[in-house]
């Protein structure tokens, strides 16, 4: 199969971007504008290629103690032309909506509401509030009773269709999450709610945008890959080059995500991100999948579910335009449990001293198609 080579963002939309993602409002001057080079994202040949690449690379970054180097002790957590849809109720009054930092680029949220409505979701139960009497007219049960991460969730909504997100826990994001599992529920609330599909991706959930009626999700996902137990006075040496030995002989099937299809009769289906949708930069760890789902709330999930695509990289931050999707890896913000250091004398700081460099943003851009079909061109940078 011929290598696929998508052409890289153009810089200054690229520096645009991360800009947006990271300005301030204090009174610091704005960085150095950055040459961003020609940077660009490929598919791998074939599925040979795909194993041998990302276990390549994986074993480069597994350490004594598995992936990030230490025993995870807790869950952390981070367009296409639309008809409008008919109205079942009458004009909304004057109303507000949710904040967005992109006009036109809807975000999820624990609150929407379309001027009539008020729709929340919290324990796991969607309730729908009459703005005009302040009653809840109407609620249905989302999830089963204590589920883990059950409180309050974000949510989307286009017309009378609502996409729940429930995320799921996850060892390197901004901040705490118990254990839980990545599900998204869409709801018909039209008349008395009632689920249409039940969608579990593998990984966790990372962020989600909406353009008309078409949501694009981000989830990150891991490879599935038992370490042996060693002996407890085996070398780190030891233990790192096991654990190598152990991704090396891991299979495709660990890598790509999986995902779970519930619809309204309850037949599920089951899908595997295909090794040929899978794109990867010039440098990645091996350790984590990006893979963004797309649903049209107007359409339902179609036979094609949700047209996933992945990428082999770490990321953290969704950003959406119009036309684009970014996703950026800050590895300020990826947190992994840390064993126990010897204390050392920390010298004194002089006003002299070189300032600590600070780590590289990476940012991938997905360039939204204008139908349904996922024709994205990935790119990606450093910045």
């Amino acid at each position: 199969m011929k290598t696929l080579i998508r052409t890289a963002v153009t810089a200054a939309a690229l520096a645009t971007v991360t800009a947006a993602c990271t300005s301030s409002t204090g009174g610091t001057a704005p960085p150095p504008k950055v040459s961003l080079g020609a940077v660009r994202l490929v598919a791998y040949n074939d599925c040979d290629d795909a194993l041998s690449g990302l276990r390549e690379h994986a074993a480069r970054n597994v350490g004594p103690w598995g992936f990030g180097n230490a025993v995870p002790l807790m869950y952390m957590e981070d367009a296409r032309s639309v008809t409008p849809n008919a109205k079942s109720t009458a004009e909304a009054p004057e109303h507000s909506t949710t904040n967005v930092h992109e006009a036109g680029v809807d975000e999820p949220d624990l609150v929407k509401t379309d001027g009539n409505r008020v729709i929340t979701v919290n324990d796991g139960t969607l309730r729908i509030v009459d703005t005009a009497t302040r009653k809840v007219t109407a609620s249905l049960k989302l999830t089963d009773t204590g589920r883990p991460g059950g409180g309050a969730a974000d949510l989307l909504v286009s017309g009378d269709r609502a996409l729940v997100f429930f995320r799921g826990g996850d060892i390197m994001y901004k901040s705490f999450a118990p254990p839980g599992e990545t599900e998204y529920v869409l709801v018909d609330l039209a008349g008395e709610p009632k689920i249409l599909s039940r969608i579990k991706p593998q990984g966790s959930y990372v962020d989600a945008r909406m353009i008309g009626s078409t949501v694009r999700l981000v989830t990150r996902s891991g490879p599935e890959i038992t370490f042996p137990q060693p002996k407890d006075d085996v070398s780190e040496a030891e233990r790192t080059r096991i654990n190598q030995e152990a991704v090396r002989k891991t299979p495709l099937d660990a890598w790509l995500p999986k995902i779970e299809i519930t619809d309204a009769s309850g037949s599920v289906k089951k899908d595997t991100v295909a090794c040929e949708r899978v794109s990867h930069p010039a440098d990645y760890t091996g350790t984590s999948l990006l893979t963004v789902h797309t649903i049209d709330l107007a359409q339902g999930v179609t036979a094609a579910g949700t047209d996933p695509i992945s990428l082999a990289a770490d990321g953290d931050t969704v950003y959406g335009t119009g036309t684009s999707l970014y996703v950026t890896s800050n590895p300020r913000w990826w947190f992994t449990p840390v064993r126990p250091l010897p204390v050392e004398d920390t010298p004194a700081t002089t006003s002299s001293a070189a300032p600590a460099k600070k780590k590289k943003k990476i940012v991938y851009t997905l360039q939204t198609p204008t139908t349904h079909a996922s024709v994205y061109t990935p790119t990606g940078e450093t910045v």
